[in-house]
């Protein structure tokens, strides 16, 4: 097994760093709408309108998906038969699904690409965020002028996965001044990489998307 886990949220901030690139370098776990363009070696995707879109291809029959079962799910056979499901299902978003997944698999050092958890300030009047989402303006999700959704649900569960695996030394790729939720500072074992630092330590270059 490789030693490395990176685990992708779809926050902007992780925008041209290339999914075939990191799995040369160490296992993958990404979420929902990356299925459309990548094949990771762990799709999560637990938003049932993203679930039955996939469930439109051959995607799970050929490749790993994590999800939480839905009775929805009744009706789709390649989804019934093909995906792990999560048990107990925890009830949580993606990101930190996966995150906790890659921790449960057993990854001691792993990076969290694209967990940005705030939108982007609309102006310096007004105290609004607009979506940051990379799928933004496409389907099952909102569009790029929308309010982003409040993120305090996913940096608790953040935190508790930080929590759970005390000896897992976890660390948060960003550019330099993007926005550090407080509540994650106390965390001994998670640090912060520039996404310039992260490119240099793997020898990685942004690609146009």
């Amino acid at each position: 097994m490789s030693e490395i886990a990176f685990v992708l949220g779809n926050g902007e901030s992780r925008k041209g760093i290339d999914i075939n690139d990191l799995k040369e370098r160490g296992k993958v776990y990404a979420c929902n709408a990356v299925y459309r363009t990548h094949q990771p070696h762990w799709l999560i995707a637990v938003d049932p309108k993203m679930m039955l879109e996939i469930a439109e291809t051959d995607y799970v029959v050929h490749n790993k998906v994590y999800s939480n079962y839905n009775v929805q799910y009744e009706k789709h056979p390649k989804l019934k038969d093909h995906v792990t499901w999560a048990t107990p299902s925890l009830g949580w978003s993606s990101g930190p699904t996966g995150l906790r997944l890659s921790c449960d698999h057993g990854f001691q050092d792993i990076y969290i690409l694209g967990f940005d958890y705030q939108g982007h300030k609309e102006d310096s009047k007004h105290n609004r965020f607009k979506l940051n989402n990379i799928f933004g303006d496409t389907r099952n999700y909102k569009k790029r002028n929308d309010e982003a959704t409040f993120y305090g649900n996913w940096m608790n569960q953040t935190k508790r996965v930080l929590k759970d695996f005390p000896n897992v030394k976890f660390t948060r790729v960003i550019p330099k001044g993007w926005f550090a939720p407080k509540d994650l500072d106390w965390n001994e074992n998670l640090q912060t990489m520039s996404i310039e630092d992260f490119l240099g330590k793997f020898d990685l270059h942004i690609k146009n998307s």
